[in-house]
Parts: structure tokens; sequence; C-alpha cells
């Protein structure tokens, strides 16, 4: 039961150390799909939610932002395998990558609160002249995700299915591409057919028009 000093919880055995970090991990990432972002989430919360005390977190997480980037991390992680998975059904490399495009539109749109929190987290900045440098921001995973895309679009070129040169710009292209479809869907869905607050074409065809185009696909 609670009490005014917040959550209490029978203490793990020995060994179960691993069992309460999931149990944290358990909890961010409820407190983030129920927000639909990560930019409320504190220690007090996800502490509250996995009824434990918030000092119970430093045995298994430096601050809050090592729990975030942990809980992102592996929404990169499975948005990645998400596009692998999809493109590896095609043997053509235009359709992989048409393949690969629609599949992160349909994760983010089923998982619009975890891909909200994949882009709104930012380290703060903190200023003065007793700061420390800024720690680089954790963006390995997100690099895995995206170098997929140029990836995809390499192949397509140099299978002589687009007019494209530089993998690397046209795949900033379809991204920002990609990322704008995703964001206009959410913020205006089509929530009725018969009276849609804003007509869209069916989604797979949309997304494969638009990367099309911006991939310069042939």
């Amino acid at each position: 039961m609670n009490d005014e000093h917040g959550p209490s919880r029978r203490r793990n055995r020995r060994g179960q150390g691993a069992l309460l970090r999931d149990d944290i991990l358990t909890a961010a990432t409820a407190l983030i799909e129920r927000d639909g972002h990560a930019g409320d989430v504190t220690l007090r919360r996800i502490a509250r939610e996995a009824e434990i005390t918030a000092p119970s977190i430093y045995a298994h997480f430096e601050d809050l932002a090592d729990i975030l980037d942990t809980v992102l991390n592996g929404y990169f992680d499975e948005l990645r395998d998400t596009i692998v998975a999809a493109s590896e059904v095609e043997s053509e490399a235009n359709r992989a990558l048409l393949a690969g495009c629609r599949a992160y539109a349909h994760f983010a749109l089923e998982r619009p609160g975890r891909y909200r929190a994949l882009f709104n987290r930012l380290r703060p900045t903190i200023t003065g002249p007793a700061a420390p440098p800024p720690a680089p921001p954790p963006f390995p995973k997100r690099l895995d995700v995206f170098q997929t895309l140029i990836d995809a679009i390499a192949a397509t070129q140099t299978a002589g299915q687009s007019a494209g040169t530089d993998p690397y710009q046209d795949a900033l292209a379809v991204w920002a591409a990609l990322h704008g479809a995703v964001l206009l869907h959410m913020t205006a869905p089509s929530f009725d057919s018969t009276k849609p607050v804003f007509d869209w074409p069916p989604l797979n065809e949309f997304i494969d028009t638009l990367v099309a185009r911006t991939a310069r696909l042939i």
C-alpha cells in the first residue's frame, strides 16, 4: 500500500535486481505510451508507476536520461527490425525500399506514443562558466535506422532503378518526407471514411508515391 512518502514495495530477494530493472523500464514505457511522448516522464512518476521508491532506481540507472535513453534505444531497435523484416521480403531493390518505408509509416501510426518519443527526446544543456561540456546525444541507434534507408536507396541506384546519384542526400529527402507525412496523418487523421477530417489517399499508395518521387525512382 502507499503512504504519504510514496509507494511501498516488497524488496526483491538477492539476485532479482534484473527484475527490478525491467520493472523500471516497463514503467517508463507505460508512461511514454500513455502520455504520447517522453517530455513529462519523471523519476517520481516512474517510481510511482513501478510501485517502488525513487531512490531504489539509482541502483540500476544513473539518472532519468539513462532510463529514457535505454527505452528509446529499444524503440529504435524495434523500428529498424520492422523495416528490415518488411524489406527482406522483396527481391527487387526498389520494391524493398518501398516496403521498408511503408513499414516505417505503419510503425509510427500504430505506435504514436513511441514514435513521438523517438524525436522529442533531447538532453538538457547546462550553461554557465562552470558548466561541464554537454554530453553527446545517444545517436548510434538513430543512425542505424537512417543507415538502413541510405543502404536501401543506394541499392536502387546501383540497380539502375533510381535517377539519384547521392544516397545520403536522397535519404534525407525521403526521411523528411516520410516524417512529415506521418505527423500530418497524426494531426489530421481520417476518423470517418464517409466524412474525413482530411481526405487522405490509402496510406500504402500515398507512401509509395511520396518515396518514388523523393528517391527519384525510375
